[in-house]
């Protein structure tokens, strides 16, 4: 969609609004407005408008299907991942919890932990350190796909610089 297309946004969008009737008030406002104020019955047979009407109606139709799918497809693929880190993360805990608190160590790990111990590593903090990277690592993907977008704040709206938004399904208050 280019931007000669979006230019009328707001005035529609207004217009929309102000029909409380839903698109089938506003429908009829639009083919009353062509009826009084345009030739665009009258001055073509009256296949050629009907035709005419059914072209842009299929087409946006389509364009309206193929976004939908697009997004529900997203959304699909987001919640997969969402799923996958978490089945990872309870089978990371389920790994650690059923692992033994005392571990015999063999003679080259007793070794290596002294090693380790005397350079001021503590193993476990080293394992610790690894895994919280893993986890950074994942917040810095996150943080990737969603650059650019905005996070919404508990209200399911949005805190900006200059002013908060929050809406439910039945209103939206701007402060």
């Amino acid at each position: 969609m280019d931007n000669s297309e979006e230019k009328f946004d707001m005035m529609l969008l207004g217009l929309a609004q102000k029909h409380t009737g839903g698109v089938i008030e506003l429908l009829d406002t639009i083919f009353s407005f062509l009826a009084r104020k345009t030739d665009f019955y009258v001055g073509a047979p009256k296949e050629t408008t009907e035709q005419m009407v059914m072209e842009k109606f299929h087409k946006y139709q389509t364009l309206a299907f193929e976004e939908h799918e697009k997004k529900k497809a997203q959304y699909a693929e987001m919640d997969r991942r969402k799923q996958e880190r978490l089945k990872k993360r309870e089978m990371e805990e389920q790994r650690t919890a059923s692992e033994p608190k005392i571990k015999e160590l063999t003679d080259d790990e007793a070794d290596q932990l002294e090693k380790n111990l005397a350079n001021g590593q503590d193993a476990e903090k080293t394992e610790t350190a690894a895994k919280e990277q893993k986890t950074e690592d994942e917040e810095n993907e996150e943080d990737e796909k969603n650059k650019g977008k905005l996070k919404p704040n508990a209200e399911n709206g949005c805190d900006l610089e200059n002013y908060r938004w929050t809406q439910s399904l039945q209103e939206v208050e701007v402060q």
